[in-house]
């Protein structure tokens, strides 16, 4: 799977420039044979949370992937039932939406407007299963472990904004939770705009091996390509899979509640 990833520069609450960077940058990228394009956290909106009502951020990437026959995994705003969520959605090349997560783990603010998510989420998408989930989640290991063995993703993308200063966390992370659940990580961060963003977006391989780091907090463009043979590989060389005691956890977890 030939993935792209756009470390992409959000001015807060600048809904119609982000929107047009945004369209640059997809129709530039759609060119190179890319199974999916990548952007990161609240990419239109940004932190002035507000600005998401001017218009249905969701309808918007549709368009763009229907009008240049580009997969996009994004994320936005959502609305649903009155209640507003941080979510990542997958659109396909005909702007359908395959699967949508709402963010669990929300930081600082996020907590005053969005509405928590309580479900994971994987989708079948070109032979692979994409799991979903959202910067502050990346230091969970309940959720990634459950998404890579119940609901079973080969690939977990983690659209993020994680702050400036904290790269090493945010890269450390991410290849923890690949070498753990033996599957491939793409922690997608935001670049630094008009309020500063670690950058350094990285690709990890199911060995915890470092595939693609971009090693700047500005705007940067990454390409790489996924091989499913790799996931076999380091789960017959490793196998942290089988090895796993569900039983003995939960008793040590019972004996700590008594």
């Amino acid at each position: 799977m030939k993935i792209g990833i756009v470390q992409f520069a959000s001015i807060e609450g600048e809904v119609k420039r982000n929107c047009e960077h945004f369209e640059h940058e997809v129709k530039k990228y759609s060119k190179n044979g890319l199974d999916l394009l990548c952007f990161p956290e609240l990419c239109i909106s940004g932190y002035k949370f507000e600005s998401g009502k001017q218009m249905n951020e969701k309808a918007f990437v549709s368009e763009l992937a229907q009008r240049y026959k580009q997969p996009i995994l994004a994320g936005v705003q959502s609305v649903c039932q009155g209640k507003y969520y941080d979510v990542v959605c997958l659109w396909d090349e005909a702007g359908d939406i395959a699967g949508e997560y709402k963010k669990i783990h929300l930081w600082a603010s996020e907590n005053d407007y969005f509405a928590r998510g309580n479900e994971l989420v994987a989708v079948s998408f070109r032979g692979w299963k994409i799991g979903m989930l959202i910067c502050a989640d990346l230091g969970f290991a309940e959720i990634s472990t459950p998404l890579a063995l119940e609901k079973e993703a080969d690939l977990i993308i983690y659209p993020s904004a994680w702050g400036y200063g904290w790269e090493e966390l945010f890269c450390g992370c991410a290849k923890t939770r690949a070498a753990e659940n033996q599957v491939y990580t793409i922690a997608l961060n935001r670049a630094c705009g008009d309020e500063k963003y670690c950058g350094n977006s990285t690709v990890n391989g199911p060995d915890g091996t470092v595939l693609l780091r971009l090693q700047t907090t500005g705007e940067a463009y990454g390409e790489i390509t996924l091989e499913k043979e790799k996931l076999k590989e380091a789960r017959i060389g490793i196998p942290w899979r089988q090895m796993k005691q569900p039983a003995i956890y939960k008793e040590i977890a019972d004996k700590g509640k008594s």
